[in-house]
């Protein structure tokens, strides 16, 4: 199985000190371990195999359902039910879920339009939706949307990724305007909207090139009015 190339974790460690290694996913299961209540089902849109997120949340949902249209879905660790199915035509009833989580998946979403109101239309009053996003307006996005799918594959595979967890970005609900827009049509109320940059793993190819992004990192970090120009677009939305 893929592991995540040497160099990643060897210039993390040099520039940020061990405990920067996996941030990204750090801050991510942090908001759902502060979300989730005991009982709750949860939701995972998204979830994929499981490989690049793992998870154990000590049986505080009463059950954990994960979606995905890859048949990796049935190898998905974290979950007790997976289901192949699309976000935009999700097979379960009305107001059932008390919490959905969706990490980097809204990048891939051609119709992310009915994405949001399948994902309102199953969650409980009072539910949330948690999403880790991209930032479009990032210079990794920013290249990603000008690179042709043969290259971003071929990064991806040099990360690590195997051929299914690689998709097409299309970045259609990747602004923070454009995430605050989707969800009140979906009649969705952003409760959390933060920007964030994180060390720059991508970059790992080379010292150069990674030296370059360190300084974007705290450069972006440390100023407020750089915000929209950080990479991680992280949303708490709740449903009246």
């Amino acid at each position: 199985m893929p592991k995540p190339r040497w160099r990643e974790r060897e210039l993390v460690h040099r520039f940020y000190g061990p405990s920067a290694w996996g941030e990204l996913e750090r801050r991510f299961l942090e908001a759902i371990e502060r979300l989730v209540r005991p009982g709750d089902r949860l939701l995972d849109a998204g979830c994929g195999s499981g490989r690049l997120f793992a998870y154990d949340l000590r049986d505080r949902p009463s059950l954990v359902v994960g979606v995905d249209t890859s048949p990796d879905v049935g190898h998905n660790a974290n979950i007790d039910a997976p289901l192949r199915a699309s976000l935009t035509a999700l097979p379960f009833a009305s107001e059932i879920f008390d919490l959905i989580i969706c990490k980097h998946v809204l990048e891939h979403l051609a119709e992310p339009e009915s994405a949001f109101r399948e994902l309102a239309r199953v969650l409980r009053p009072h539910g949330r939706l948690l999403i880790l996003t991209p930032n479009r307006f990032h210079y990794v996005p920013l290249l990603a949307s000008l690179l042709p799918p043969s290259f971003q594959r071929l990064v991806a595979r040099g990360r690590g990724l195997t051929p299914g967890e690689v998709h097409p970005t299309l970045y259609r609900a990747n602004t923070p305007r454009r995430l605050q827009r989707l969800g009140r049509q979906a009649g969705l109320r952003v409760a959390v909207l933060r920007v964030f940059e994180t060390p720059p793993v991508y970059l790992a190819f080379h010292p150069l090139p990674f030296t370059l992004g360190v300084a974007y990192e705290r450069l972006v970090n440390r100023f407020e009015a750089l915000a929209p120009m950080r990479v991680n677009l992280l949303a708490v939305l709740r449903k009246p």
